[in-house]
């Protein structure tokens, strides 16, 4: 086991139905603390979950990666309890099926998909492309000219996606911030420090953390923009786990 689950050993526990008010992420730009209704997890549950995180931030592939889901798990577990409160379904990762939840990595497939864009609004995904029908987090920037990574566009009724940060795995990222709109409301840009890492090679690739995690929650509108400082491909790359019933996250 990895740091992931063995430095979050003390949140396995039962979590009871609560209504909470929550200081971790940013879920409503411009307070500092959100009102949650959360739904209960049994101890086998955030058990299951633990080991799902653990596997999908192998310490051993890399360390920041699994660092930053460590450390933010305790936001991750608020954001399936979000879910679960409108599912009414148990957690069931890789063992579940049908209706019972589980979490994976976002794709670039699923920006503009079901479960991110399920009124299929405006039809679009990834960076303005077809709703669900672009594959890779490649893009061509123009400098001092913002794109949508994320553009316009509401949660399922039962899915939720947590976003931790980014890397950018080209040689010499181009964007330099970062910019969330919830719920119709822009929270302030973001730095996006990627080529910090040319002190240590090209070969190192470039990782982000957000100041706080940001939870777009069932039914919630979200909106992300960037920068490009120059012009150029990079391959900008969310770190967000999407969360939904299993029989929802498909191929």
């Amino acid at each position: 086991m990895g740091i992931v689950y063995l430095g979050n050993k003390g949140l396995i526990k039962a979590y009871a139905e609560e209504t909470l008010k929550y200081k971790k992420a940013l879920v409503e730009p411009g307070k500092g603390e959100a009102e949650l209704k959360l739904a209960p997890l049994t101890a086998e549950e955030v058990d299951a979950i633990l080991l799902k995180l653990d596997m999908l931030a192998m310490d051993k592939a890399n360390a920041a990666v699994a660092a930053i889901v460590a450390e933010e798990t305790e936001s991750i577990l608020m954001a399936i309890r979000l879910v679960k409160d409108e599912s009414k379904a148990s957690f069931g990762g890789i063992l579940g099926a049908g209706a019972q939840l589980d979490l994976m990595w976002l794709r670039p497939k699923d920006v503009g998909g079901a479960l991110m864009n399920p009124a299929a609004t405006a039809g679009l995904g990834l960076y303005g492309g077809a709703s669900g029908g672009v594959y890779t987090w490649l893009n061509t920037f123009v400098a001092n000219t913002p794109q949508s990574i994320i553009p316009t566009q509401t949660m399922d009724e039962e899915a939720a996606v947590i976003h931790l940060g980014a890397i950018d795995t080209i040689a010499v990222p181009k964007l330099n911030a970062i910019r969330f709109t919830l719920a119709g409301i822009p929270g302030p840009a973001q730095s996006l420090p990627c080529n910090l890492r040319e002190a240590f090679g090209d070969n190192d690739v470039s990782i982000i953390r957000f100041e706080k995690p940001i939870i777009g929650g069932p039914q919630k509108t979200q909106l992300i923009d960037v920068m490009p400082a120059i012009s150029g491909d990079s391959k900008f790359e969310l770190l967000s786990f999407i969360i939904a019933k299993a029989e929802k996250l498909t191929l």
